[in-house]
């Protein structure tokens, strides 16, 4: 009986250190250094730059994006001031670790966001940051300040790894804050290819409505006309379209990084998969991307019947559902279920998902298959069998739908 016991507990140690091992090997992005300390205090900060903008336009589209996204009962814009160019927010975000049926782990987290306005650039610094989270057996929810919960010695377990418990905070917090740059910077981009919007008043108190004309703002809200379209399901909602010169980002970091979805089929039968190989450019004149698709993914199948396909591009949040659409196949995967991804129709008649921050809506103009001969790489020829050698898609791009 006490071997037995002795057995269940070496096998529970096993288990146990299992899941924290999977847990420590965690990105570099969360790793040393990635939470930013100035005198003590935890300070995130980044530069985003707008070519060609004058600091009052950037000013404006700010204050733009400020107002749609921190007025709400949990957070405010609390502070503008037109002539220094500057902006603060107080935040309130959900952080959620983990959710099921049966479960939520989630935590709340506090504070202040500056934006700072210059010339060509925007400097975006979030601080006095602060968590609220609920422990089972307590009434009132415990409070974590980032000073001595998500920095290098409060959440790191050596250089490599991370503590379980207060590093899922260190990872949201960064997670968070590049979910704000991203979407500061993709409504900035997208609202200065038109007229500068107006601003919607704010309702007086008598709760009559003050309004200066039909606002479209760079934050997602839509057009008649574009609603329209939306509830035909063409476009979803909370997109707008964009020339393809305005493409906002890295693109190698965008596919290195943070990988995409490659979508092919119509609404009888589409499939999608991860990818992080491919790009941008142009040919015979056209705007085109380009990516790889090995003959032995489901999706090579639909990509072959088709002329249309879409590459989508989803912030950190989704990482775990590209992760999933990458190491399970269609063919016999609900995959639509399994990732938790909506999907949309586009104009075209492709398939996307609404959860992109960015689609492109694409247009079969050449495919090539690699050759054997054709790669000079040796390296790359003695690590691939012939029969894994991927198929080029050059396509035009027929439209551009960025949040």
């Amino acid at each position: 009986m006490k071997e037995s016991i002795r057995v269940f507990y070496c096998l529970l140690a096993l288990y146990v250190a299992g899941i924290t091992n999977v847990f420590s090997q965690t990105d570099p992005k969360y790793l040393a250094g990635s939470v930013p300390e100035i005198n003590g205090k935890v300070i995130f900060s980044d530069t985003l730059q707008f070519q060609g903008m004058n600091v009052s336009q950037v000013y404006e589209y700010a204050l733009i994006w400020a107002e749609a996204n921190y007025n709400t009962e949990e957070s405010r814009v609390a502070y503008t001031n037109k002539e220094q160019a500057v902006i603060s927010c107080r935040g309130k975000s959900e952080l959620v670790f983990s959710s099921s049926a049966l479960s939520l782990d989630r935590a709340f987290m506090n504070y202040q966001l500056n934006l700072y306005c210059l010339n060509n650039a925007c400097r975006i610094e979030m601080k006095a940051i602060a968590y609220e989270y609920n422990v089972a057996n307590k009434r009132e929810p415990e409070k974590y300040y980032a000073e001595k919960w998500i920095t290098d010695k409060e959440a790191l377990n050596g250089k490599d790894k991370l503590y379980r418990g207060n590093g899922k905070f260190r990872i949201k917090t960064i997670d968070l804050f590049d979910d704000i740059c991203n979407s500061l910077n993709l409504n900035i981009l997208t609202g200065r290819t038109q007229e500068p919007p107006v601003i919607r008043q704010r309702p007086p108190q008598n709760n009559a409505v003050v309004e200066t004309q039909p606002v479209q703002q760079a934050t997602g809200t839509v057009s008649k006309q574009e609603t329209a379209a939306t509830t035909n399901g063409t476009v979803p909602q909370g997109f707008r379209k964009l020339d393809p010169k305005q493409i906002p980002g890295n693109i190698i970091k965008m596919l290195t990084d943070d990988w995409m979805l490659i979508t092919a089929g119509n609404d009888t039968k589409f499939n999608m998969m991860t990818a992080s190989w491919g790009g941008l450019g142009t040919l015979y004149g056209k705007p085109v991307t380009f990516c790889f698709i090995n003959p032995a993914r489901f999706t090579y199948q639909l990509m072959e019947s088709g002329d249309t396909y879409t590459l989508s591009f989803y912030t950190e949040a989704y990482r775990e559902a590209l992760r999933y659409c990458g190491s399970s196949s269609g063919r016999d995967t609900d995959k639509i279920k399994g990732s938790g991804l909506t999907p949309v129709s586009m104009p075209s008649g492709a398939k996307s998902f609404s959860e992109a921050w960015l689609i492109i809506e694409c247009k079969k103009l050449v495919s090539q298959q690699f050759q054997w001969e054709s790669v000079k790489d040796e390296k790359i020829r003695d690590e691939w069998s012939k029969s894994q050698f991927h198929k080029m898609y050059v396509g035009e791009i027929l439209n551009v739908w960025v949040k």
